[in-house]
């Protein structure tokens, strides 16, 4: 059995608790050194891009891999194929434009356990689109949050995110008049923009950062793409990332920290490594924090694995059965 799963069905199909927990097992899979992860393969087109990001999961019995495809301006399309190894047998084929955004959220929410202090109440959001709400109900699956604070250059859909996620979240969310006013006191704060081709892409500083917060950066994932300016890097004591590769070569936040001198690897560790208990998280209640995510190939193959599987329980998608033929030898 083949599923074909659209977007409607894999948004349907998407609980965030449960994204959380498998892909905190593939994390700690791979960081046991029990997943093979090669760099992810990104070839330019006439007109834009074509990425490729395969894993393979050998405690999970899973192999999979992401490929998504086309431009800023015209628009991307995301596809996951998931595997079992035994037989080797393709799972699924699915839409990833939602799950792409929920299985970012999920990681945040690892980050988060590990990262934030315990008894973290208030967030603040900068952006509120997909990622935005993704990542905010991933944050609130996690700590027991209370306020939440949002801001958007656009008035009208911050406003629209505060009514829809408060009515969600059954909690007080508030839309701000800037982003300095809406990150004021907050103990974690979400980034999750698209600032390209804007004047001034950037949409956090680091002069905003206060004693024992915990930005959760995940916008910037092409060389292209700003959100986080470089002091934020600077006086971030801790720098926790989900690849330490891929953060360097592909997203320009970091690489832009690097250029001018602020990327301290020294402070720089790998989520995997904290969720092992390898290397500290939080040393203090007052460390500033920054969680830089670009997203893994692992944190795709689990999370279409676990929607496959909601898939087969609820009779969702189409099953187009086994149609890729056997060669043998």
């Amino acid at each position: 059995m083949t599923l074909i799963l659209n977007a409607r069905d894999v948004e349907q199909l998407c609980d965030m608790p449960t994204l959380i927990d498998v892909i905190e097992r593939g994390l700690r899979e791979e960081a046991l050194g029990r997943a093979v992860v090669p760099p992810r393969l990104n070839l330019q087109t006439a007109g834009g891009f074509f990425r490729v990001m395969p894993a393979v999961m050998n405690d999970s019995g899973l192999m999979g891999y992401k490929v998504f495809h086309g431009s800023i301006k015209a628009g991307v399309r995301y596809l996951i194929a998931v595997y079992a190894q035994e037989g080797e047998r393709l799972l699924a084929l699915m839409d990833a434009h939602y799950l792409t955004a929920a299985r970012t959220g999920a990681t945040t929410g690892i980050a988060t356990k590990l990262l934030a202090n315990r008894d973290a109440k208030t967030v603040a959001v900068i952006g509120s689109g997909l990622e935005a709400r993704t990542n905010l109900q991933a944050v609130c699956a996690v700590r027991p949050v209370e306020q939440v604070t949002v801001f958007s250059p656009n008035r009208e859909r911050r406003e629209q995110f505060a009514v829809r996620m408060s009515a969600e979240l059954r909690l007080e969310v508030t839309a701000m008049e800037s982003p300095e006013q809406c990150v004021r006191g907050a103990e974690i704060v979400v980034v999750a923009t698209n600032s390209f081709g804007r004047p001034d892409p950037i949409a956090y500083r680091g002069a905003w950062l206060e004693p024992g917060v915990l930005v959760d950066a995940i916008g910037s994932t092409s060389t292209f793409l700003r959100e986080v300016d470089t002091e934020t890097f600077q006086r971030a004591e801790r720098i926790v990332v989900d690849s330490k590769v891929q953060a360097e070569d592909e997203s320009g936040d970091v690489r832009a920290a690097i250029s001018e001198g602020k990327y301290d690897r020294d402070k720089v560790v790998d989520i995997k490594e904290v969720l092992i208990d390898k290397v500290a998280g939080r040393s203090s209640s007052q460390q500033i924090i920054l969680f830089k995510s670009v997203g893994t190939a692992v944190q795709d193959v689990m999370a279409g694995f676990v929607v496959y599987e909601q898939a087969v329980r609820q009779g969702r998608g189409q099953d187009v059965g086994e149609f890729l033929e056997l060669k043998t030898f």
